[in-house]
């Protein structure tokens, strides 16, 4: 049996070769994010239907968000964060720096305040009601990722001079997190696809949460303060995952295997793959391969990769390549794929 294979383009390269912009109205308009979409799904059998991708002729698909495009911004929007939109890029979150007695005013804070929300909301039932159910391809953000958009990078420091501060804030988070992900599971059969599109292939109803930027402490403060809220995230949605897209997942490794119910983790590109293993020896791994080094790899190269993360997995794995850019030649990701495809 072959090993799962996926990859995920940057919206700089869906603009150059399929002439989708993405803008606000992109995320905002679910008729026009429809037509983008069968419009993607008809460019990858165009250019990599021989490798299986794509749909000679795809149907619209009721889907909030997307799940052939990286983009976490809607929590810390519905949080108050500025969001900035590009015809080319994902959508930025600028970070509110907020005080700490801006963080006490969001004590409580209730999600049918927020406008963004109200709005999304309404495209969920839009496409519910014209297709009869509907798909989240929501990005699930992470609570520490949502932490650092509305505190900044006071947060790091507040983890060692105001811990009670921090505390405060990731349990804000935390409580968001929870109330978001049960209307998106009373909703959707599919919840991560937006997170990382390998779980179509390998575990389609799995809650993965994003770390991206555990990356950035320590085992200690990840257990610390980060810990719990993925513990009870755990509880509320199973089965559960968890996303490290960082360069050392084995730093902080031990503290994710205190998650008892961690089925699926995604381990980032430059970790060490056989120490992650030897931590979460049952669960599923997605290995990221880094879309820089595919960028300029050889063939050889990347089979190399692929054979020695291959062999540091061991099993119960997948692989796939995330944020390939608009320079990136379609050789090297044949390459790419049909190296994945030759293992076994």
């Amino acid at each position: 049996m072959s090993v799962p294979v996926d990859i995920t383009f940057h919206a700089s390269w869906w603009a150059k070769h399929a002439g989708i912009d993405f803008s606000q109205e992109f995320f905002n308009d679910p008729d026009y994010r429809l037509q983008c979409d069968v419009k993607m799904r008809r460019t990858l059998y165009d250019r990599f239907g021989h490798l299986g991708l794509g749909e000679k002729d795809p149907r619209p698909r009721p889907i909030v968000g997307s799940d052939l495009l990286a983009s976490g911004y809607l929590y810390s929007g519905i949080l108050g964060c500025e969001i900035r939109y590009f015809p080319d890029a994902p959508p930025e979150v600028i970070c509110a720096n907020l005080s700490g007695p801006e963080v006490d005013s969001l004590v409580g804070f209730n999600i049918a305040k927020s406008g963004l929300w109200l709005d999304t909301v309404r495209q969920f039932e839009y496409l519910r009601n014209k297709f009869g159910y509907v798909d989240s391809h929501i990005n699930l953000q992470g609570i520490q990722n949502l932490a650092l958009d509305l505190r900044g990078s006071e947060l790091l420091i507040d983890y060692s001079v105001v811990p009670e501060l921090a505390h405060k804030l990731i349990n804000i988070c935390t409580k968001i997190t929870v109330d978001i992900g049960k209307y998106l599971t009373s909703v959707s059969k599919v919840m991560s696809h937006g997170v990382t599109a390998i779980t179509r292939q390998t575990m389609p109803g799995v809650y993965v949460t994003s770390n991206c930027t555990v990356e950035m402490v320590s085992q200690k403060i990840y257990e610390d303060f980060l810990l719990e809220p993925d513990i009870l995230l755990s509880s509320y949605f199973r089965p559960f995952g968890i996303h490290h897209c960082g360069q050392t997942m084995e730093h902080v490794v031990e503290g994710y295997a205190k998650v008892k119910n961690l089925e699926f983790a995604e381990v980032g590109a430059g970790s060490d793959v056989a120490k992650v293993r030897q931590a979460l020896p049952n669960t599923l791994l997605n290995l990221r391969y880094s879309p820089v080094k595919l960028k300029t790899a050889s063939a050889d190269a990347i089979a190399r990769d692929i054979a020695a993360m291959a062999v540091g997995a061991g099993r119960l794995y997948s692989i796939s390549c995330v944020g390939i850019d608009s320079e990136t030649e379609d050789h090297r990701i044949e390459a790419f794929i049909n190296c994945v495809r030759d293992l076994r």
